[in-house]
């Protein structure tokens, strides 16, 4: 599946668009910080693969909710929130069936998504950014998925590296597509669609019409 990283501002974008575009370069992210620590020697096991990810998923949408806050009006980002972490969900459990094998992975997210939520609303952005505590608390649910030898160093890792820098990608992400000149809901869209005049059947705006009948005019005279 392939959804566009970024579009012109101009355009209008639907909610579900803007989600898919966060959720696929949230998954890209991931990907991206888990060959960041296996690069760096943590030890991560095949079982324990996804129990990270589902771990930097949850923590990349709290960081979409939280940057989407003074850009979209209450309902439009609760629209969005929940969109990502659906489109989310079907990441993770297409790619976890893949691999591990059939089962309830699409709940399985959602149930953590919706846990972790309540959990990182005890946590605040300072200066626009995750705090040390929300950092420290994705950095302990990450600890949990780890061998014993590695997880008593991963929570430095995570505050002081993993989670600054897969902040500042998701930010970026958002500040790309979030930024467009409007966004509407599914339902808009379809109504603007079927509303659009058809371009055979717009009125001309030329006015090189009225100077030939001018010039005609003129020259009969």
């Amino acid at each position: 599946m392939r959804v566009k990283s970024t579009w012109h501002k101009t355009q209008v974008k639907t909610i579900d668009e803007i989600a898919g575009a966060l959720a696929f370069n949230s998954w890209r992210i991931t990907k991206n910080q888990l060959t960041d620590l296996i690069n760096k020697a943590y030890v991560i096991e095949k079982e324990q693969v996804f129990d990270v990810i589902r771990e930097y998923m949850c923590y990349l949408i709290q960081c979409v909710d939280r940057l989407s806050y003074d850009i979209l009006d209450q309902k439009k980002r609760q629209e969005l929130i929940i969109a990502m972490a659906k489109q989310s969900a079907d990441y993770y459990h297409e790619n976890k069936s893949e691999r591990i094998g059939e089962g309830k992975h699409w709940h399985e997210f959602i149930d953590t998504y919706n846990m972790r939520s309540k959990d990182y609303s005890d946590y605040e952005f300072s200066d626009g950014a995750p705090n040390y505590l929300f950092m420290r608390y994705f950095g302990e649910k990450v600890q949990k998925a780890m061998t014993e030898v590695d997880e008593k160093w991963i929570i430095q890792q995570i505050v002081e590296i993993q989670a600054p820098k897969a902040f500042e990608a998701i930010q970026k992400s958002v500040n790309t597509l979030v930024a467009v000149d409007q966004i509407v809901s599914k339902e808009e869209q379809i109504k603007r669609i079927k509303n659009k005049i058809p371009r055979s059947k717009r009125k001309s705006t030329r006015q090189d019409h009225i100077y030939k009948n001018e010039s005609s005019s003129d020259h009969l005279l």
